[in-house]
């Protein structure tokens, strides 16, 4: 297993949460890109990589609120075991089926963090956090899985300008 990577990936994690999240987000929604990072890790590496990631994740995304480490370490490694032994199990040969497991785990992963935080707004948190984060993340998501597939390169970008 090569570290470099992951390092790197942990350090865009780390830079995304102090410095790019408020840049990126819209109206308060925020791309939760610990979970999106995870799940992708775990798509493509195997599950020793992938859990080893998710609790490195975990731990830089814990460390801005030291009261949900414990929470983010274990929905994130609960996670990527989930999606490395489904992927395994199932055919993800298409655009479609990677998305909707994508996009069921990103659900995942915000309807349980946003359980510990708050119970009495849940339904609120659900409505103007949730879903509308899991969807602004699933477009990132979905434009890596494109450029992933050979769908979108810089010369089909420059065509069409």
């Amino acid at each position: 297993m090569r570290i470099l990577p992951y390092l790197l990936y942990l350090y865009l994690l780390g830079l995304h949460l102090t410095i790019l999240s408020d840049v990126t987000s819209i109206q308060g929604v925020r791309i939760d890109l610990a979970a999106l990072l995870v799940i992708l890790v775990a798509l493509y590496k195997s599950d020793l990589v992938a859990l080893w990631f998710a609790l490195a994740s975990g731990i830089v995304v814990g460390s801005l609120r030291l009261d949900l480490m414990p929470w983010e370490m274990f929905v994130l490694g609960v996670i990527a075991v989930a999606i490395h032994q489904s992927s395994r199990r199932m055919n993800l040969e298409s655009l479609t089926s990677r998305l909707l497991l994508l996009g069921g785990f990103l659900l995942l992963h915000g309807l349980a963090i946003s359980l510990v935080i708050s119970t009495s707004d849940f339904g609120t948190m659900l409505i103007r956090q949730v879903i509308p984060g899991t969807v602004y993340t699933l477009l990132f998501g979905w434009l890596f899985l494109l450029w992933r597939d050979g769908c979108l390169t810089w010369e089909k970008i420059k065509a069409l300008f």
